[in-house]
C-alpha cells in the first residue's frame, strides 16, 4: 500500500551562510561616502542661502549710516555778467478815465427820490447834453464843464457857473444874448429850446413867482389907468378953470400917478426878471471832457436813491493801481512805465503822474493809488481792462558787473561779500560794493580781491 511517504534523515542540518568577498565592503563603503557628501553639500547650500538672505535684513551701525546719509554736496555756480542792469517792479492795474465823479441827484421836485427811469446803462459811453436817468420823472444831463453844479440857477443869477451853463449851452447850439456870467432872458431863451429838443418841460421857478408876475402886470395896468385919469383931469381944469391952485394940485397927482406905474413896471420887470424858465442843480452834472462813460450805477428803476447813485469818469483814460506801502518806498512821480495788454496783447510805454496818500478801504487794506499816463493815447476798446504795469524803478546809466543776489553774503565783519570760484576748484573770497538791484541781480563792484565779467561765484550748494 502506497501513502504519503516522509524522508527523514539521520544527518544533521548545517545553516548555510553566503560568503562575502573583498568586492562587496567596497561597494557600500562608497556608497555611504556618497551620501556624506551630498549632505555636506546640501548644508553648503543651506548656510550659503541663509547667509544672503540675513546679508539683506543685518546691517551694522556703520553700514545704516553709510547708506542714510545725505549725498555728497556740489557746488552751485553762475556767471557774473557785465550789462546795463534795471530794477523794476511789476503790478497789475486797471485803465479808467483820468477823472471820476460821483454824483447822487435828488427829487428837484421835492417828491421821493425814486429812480424812474436809465439811459445809459453802465459800461456805455455818453456825449455832451446827454439825459443819463431820470429822477421822479426829471432828468439828470451831461453838460460840458469844470465847476461842480452847487446850486440852482434861476433867472437874475450871478456868477462864473452861470457863465458855464451859458457856455455849455453855446457849445449844444443854443446860444445866449445875455451878458456872461447873467441868467436873463436870453438864458431863459435858450435853456428852453435845450429842454424841448431832449424831450422835457424845462422846469421853472414856481407857481408863486408866476402868480406874482400877474399880480404885479395887474397892479401895472391900474397905475397906467391911474395915470390917464390924472392926465384928463389936468387937460380939463387947464381949458376950463383959470385957479391956478386947482391946476397945480392936478399937475401933482398926474406926477404921483407916474410914480406909481414907474414903481409898477420895475417891480413887474424883476418879477419876470427873476422868474420862469431855470436850471436846478440836480437836473445837470458837469464833466470836463466827452465822452464820458456811466462807470457804476448802484440802483435800478423803481428803487429809491442812494448814494452814490452814479459813478462817472471822463477824460483820456490812464492806467490805476494800488501799492502797498513797501512798494512806495521805492517809486515816486516821473518814473517810466510800460503797459501789457493781454487783452490784445499790445504795449504803451508812459509815466507815473501821481502817486495818493496812504489810504484803508473798508476791508482795512492800506494802499497808495498809483495813476500811469501813457504817451500814446490808449484806445476806448481797453477802458475797464486789467493791465500789468512793469515800472523801472532805477537803472544803471552804463554797463556794471551784475551777479545773482543769491551770490551775496554777509562776513563776520559785517562786509558784503561773493566767493569766486577759482580754477583749481577751491574758492576765493571777494568782498563787494552793492548798487543797483532788479530782476534777481544786483550790480556790485569790487572792493577787496579780483571780479570780472565770465567769473563764476557761487550762489549755493546742491547734490551731485
Amino acid at each position: 500500500m502506497h501513502g504519503p511517504h516522509r524522508v527523514s534523515s539521520d544527518v544533521p542540518a548545517v545553516p548555510v551562510t553566503r560568503e562575502e568577498g573583498p568586492t562587496g565592503r567596497e561597494f557600500r563603503a562608497g556608497h555611504r561616502r556618497r551620501r556624506a557628501l551630498q549632505l555636506l553639500v546640501f548644508v553648503a547650500v543651506l548656510l550659503t542661502a541663509s547667509s544672503l538672505a540675513a546679508a539683506q535684513w543685518i546691517r551694522s551701525p556703520q553700514q545704516r549710516m553709510a547708506e542714510t546719509a545725505p549725498p555728497e554736496q556740489t557746488l552751485l555756480t553762475a556767471d557774473v555778467e557785465q550789462r546795463v542792469l534795471k530794477e523794476t517792479l511789476v503790478v497789475r492795474g486797471q485803465v479808467r478815465a483820468a477823472g471820476t465823479l460821483e454824483v447822487t441827484p435828488a427829487s428837484s421836485g421835492g417828491g421821493r427820490a425814486v429812480v424812474t427811469a436809465v439811459r445809459v446803462p453802465p459800461g456805455k459811453e455818453f456825449g455832451a447834453g446827454d439825459v443819463l436817468l431820470e429822477v421822479a420823472g426829471r432828468p439828470l444831463v451831461a453838460l460840458p464843464g469844470k465847476i461842480p453844479a452847487y446850486r440852482d440857477l434861476r433867472p437874475g443869477t450871478e456868477g462864473r457857473d452861470v457863465a458855464q451853463l451859458q457856455q455849455a449851452l453855446a457849445s449844444l447850439g443854443y446860444p445866449s444874448s445875455d451878458r456872461s456870467g447873467v441868467f436873463g432872458s436870453g438864458t431863459k431863451t435858450a435853456l428852453s429850446r435845450f429842454f424841448d429838443r431832449i424831450g422835457y418841460d424845462v422846469a421853472t421857478t414856481g407857481e408863486d413867482d408866476a402868480k406874482a408876475v400877474v399880480e404885479a402886470t395887474s397892479a401895472v395896468r391900474m397905475a397906467e389907468r391911474a395915470r390917464s385919469e390924472a392926465k384928463e383931469d389936468l387937460a380939463v381944469l387947464r381949458t376950463a378953470s383959470n385957479t391956478p391952485s386947482a391946476i397945480r394940485d392936478a399937475e401933482r397927482q398926474v406926477r404921483y400917478a407916474e410914480e406909481d406905474l414907474s414903481r409898477s413896471r420895475r417891480t413887474l420887470s424883476d418879477l419876470i426878471f427873476r422868474s420862469g424858465p431855470m436850471l436846478p442843480m440836480d437836473e445837470a452834472v458837469y464833466l470836463p471832457s466827452f465822452p464820458a462813460r456811466v462807470e457804476k450805477l448802484s440802483g435800478a428803476v423803481g428803487q429809491e436813491v442812494k448814494p452814490p447813485l452814479l459813478t462817472l469818469s471822463s477824460g483820456d483814460l490812464v492806467v490805476r493801481s494800488k501799492l502797498n506801502p513797501a512798494q512806495r518806498t521805492v517809486l515816486k512821480v516821473g518814473m517810466r512805465v510800460t503797459v501789457n495788454s493781454e487783452l490784445g496783447g499790445e504795449s504803451y510805454v508812459g509815466e507815473v503822474i501821481s502817486i495818493g496818500d496812504l489810504l484803508q478801504d473798508e476791508a482795512g487794506a492800506r494802499s497808495h493809488e498809483l495813476v500811469v499816463r501813457t504817451t500814446k493815447k490808449l484806445p476806448g476798446k481797453l477802458a475797464g481792462a486789467d493791465v500789468r504795469l512793469t515800472i523801472e524803478a532805477a537803472s544803471t546809466r552804463d554797463e556794471v558787473l551784475v551777479v545773482p543776489v543769491s551770490a551775496l553774503y554777509t562776513g563776520v565783519d559785517g562786509q558784503t561779500a561773493v566767493r569766486r570760484l577759482l580754477p583749481d576748484g577751491s574758492t576765493g573770497q571777494v568782498l563787494v560794493q552793492v548798487g543797483v538791484t532788479g530782476d534777481g541781480y544786483t550790480a556790485v563792484e569790487p572792493v577787496k580781491g579780483e571780479l570780472t565779467a565770465g567769473d563764476r561765484v557761487v550762489v549755493g550748494k546742491g547734490p551731485l
